[in-house]
């Protein structure tokens, strides 16, 4: 027989929280709605100096951040700049035209994940699933690539080298030794940079391409 009080069952887990930044209205709204036909909570600003507002002042909790590059006031990395990154959500940096130096500029900065715009509804789904997937991935075992990038999220450099160097050789692929290189890179280490990224089949001075260096960055670190 069932019990006479059965326990009520746990109340669902609240929709992760995502804020998507944009000064775009029609491609703020486009984000929102995408994201929201998934279940995420998301809301949108159309002011980085709003956002930051909202993320420092007023301490609004999100999840997972989506930033345009090319806003007035504050551009994207001015925002990011302003953000602690051991607190900070999970940024991802959109753009139409900026190239492999804002990329770097943005690597520096503890940011490792773009998507070029035009942004795509299912593309922006899968990206922002990942970051809200990646710490739980961690966890595994032989995750030393999400562990590693989720140190270069908060600037952690010598953190994520270590856990770079525990990845059996056997066992690494070509993502592996890019992110080694960036890593060596970002600290100014030239030499074991330019090692690494000859494994990685990555060029030298990818800094200087033009804006489809972001769909290259973005397809190569997953």
């Amino acid at each position: 027989m069932p019990p006479d009080n059965p326990l009520p069952d746990p109340p669902p887990a609240p929709a992760p929280r995502v804020l998507v930044v944009d000064d775009e209205a029609s491609v703020r709204l486009g984000c929102v709605l995408a994201l929201r036909s998934d279940g995420w909570d998301a809301t949108g600003e159309g002011s980085s100096r709003a956002a930051l507002e909202r993320l420092t002042t007023r301490a609004e909790h999100y999840d997972v951040l989506v930033l345009d590059y090319a806003m007035p006031g504050l551009n994207g990395l001015e925002l990011i700049a302003a953000l602690d990154p051991k607190t900070r959500p999970p940024i991802l940096l959109a753009s139409a035209h900026a190239d492999g130096a804002v990329a770097c500029a943005a690597l520096k900065l503890g940011v490792w994940d773009f998507l070029a715009k035009p942004l795509m509804p299912e593309e922006l789904r899968r990206r922002v699933r990942r970051l809200l997937t990646r710490r739980h991935d961690a966890k595994a075992p032989g995750a030393w690539l999400a562990r590693a990038l989720g140190h270069c999220q908060n600037c952690a450099w010598d953190d994520a080298l270590r856990e770079l160097d525990t990845w059996p050789e056997s066992e690494r692929q070509q993502p592996a030794y890019l992110v080694t290189g960036l890593i060596h890179q970002m600290t100014e280490g030239q030499e074991p940079a330019a090692a690494a990224f000859k494994r990685a089949q990555w060029w030298p001075g990818w800094e200087t391409q033009g804006a489809e260096i972001w769909q290259e960055l973005a397809r190569r670190l997953g």
